[in-house]
């Protein structure tokens, strides 16, 4: 086994030192692609997930340690440590970053969760985006500023900010977060909302082109693709979606990509996976709107799936001993291809 990882990894550097660039981000960013990973905080003291992180990211995203729970864990306090050390190791490295997020529904902190009324949640959101956008401006290239504001049938969510604040306050987080910082890119992020005809996907389309007709600011939708491999999977669908998007001016991020196989029996879906890992990448590379590929971690020893989806993993680039899989080859070839 050990021998078997050997291999793997010294041909995926053997295909990278082939093409005359130096990593998987170099090759993406030769064609016009941010490429990176979600970083925990734990990463920073690993040497080998550093470089793991130099070779593949020109943009990082924080896992967990920007949202507002971590940040601002009391309304008295406001924990800047680990959000601090992720800004400062990118700057040093020359990767940009992207904030997640300022606004959810998840991973609050009580003062937060327990908001009654509209003015106490407008308030709120007056103090967070402008606390955060003020420290990193000009440092952090741009933010989810709303994270996961649908429903599956493309409703909003009941969440604590449209239950005080109302539907409005997504354009209001909007706004309050251009006046923060101008030069920042404004995104809203999703799950299920890649594919066109899908009700989520469709919602979520309809409001940012209602939002863009009424002059609201928002540059980008993430498009997280937590995809499992054993269902039913349109690229067409994906790509529709995207270049409608393009159409009324939104840039679009594949923001938290991961593709799970069941655990059991792996070997039977992993041609599946690296297939749609393949379609994924090639239409980022090929729809000029798509600014960023980034996967949600690296290692399949940390991924979220197995919690989130028991009887799943194996969903990321390297395996849980930190080697590059085939399927990190196969991506690696197609950043090689002329365009």
């Amino acid at each position: 086994m050990k021998k078997a990882a050997w291999f793997l990894a010294a041909a995926a550097s053997a295909v990278l030192a082939g093409c005359g660039r130096n990593s998987f981000a170099e090759l993406a960013a030769a064609r016009n692609l941010s490429t990176g990973t979600a970083v925990a905080v734990g990463d920073l003291f690993q040497p080998e997930h550093i470089e793991i992180i130099r070779e593949n990211s020109s943009i990082v995203v924080a896992e967990n340690c920007m949202k507002l729970g971590s940040v601002r864990p009391s309304r008295s306090l406001w924990n800047w440590g680990d959000a601090d050390s992720l800004v400062e190791f990118a700057e040093k490295n020359k990767i940009a970053v992207k904030y997640h997020t300022l606004v959810w529904h998840n991973q609050n902190p009580p003062f937060v969760s327990g908001m009654q009324t509209e003015e106490e949640a407008r308030s709120m959101l007056d103090e967070c985006i402008s606390t955060v956008m003020s420290r990193y401006k000009g440092r952090i290239r741009e933010y989810d500023v709303v994270n996961e504001m649908f429903n599956e049938d493309g409703s909003l969510r009941n969440s604590v900010w449209l239950r005080t604040a109302g539907s409005g306050y997504i354009e209001y987080a909007l706004r309050r977060a251009r006046e923060a910082d101008p030069d920042a890119l404004l995104f809203l992020n999703e799950y299920n909302n890649e594919a066109e005809g899908n009700p989520k996907a469709d919602a979520m389309y309809r409001f940012v082109k209602q939002l863009k007709e009424q002059g609201v600011p928002v540059d980008g939708v993430g498009m997280q693709l937590h995809l499992d491999a054993t269902l039913p999977f349109s690229p067409d669908a994906i790509r529709s979606n995207v270049r409608r998007y393009a159409d009324i001016g939104v840039k679009v991020s594949f923001s938290e990509v991961d593709v799970r196989i069941p655990s059991g029996s792996p070997e039977k879906w992993e041609q599946r996976q690296q297939e749609v890992y393949e379609a994924l990448l090639r239409i980022a590379l090929e729809e000029p709107n798509v600014t960023s590929f980034i996967t949600w971690g690296f290692t399949d020893s940390q991924s979220w799936v197995p919690q989130a989806f028991p009887g799943y993993g194996n969903a990321l680039l390297y395996d849980a001993d930190k080697n590059p899989k085939p399927v990190y080859e196969s991506l690696v070839r197609i950043l090689r291809e002329k365009k």
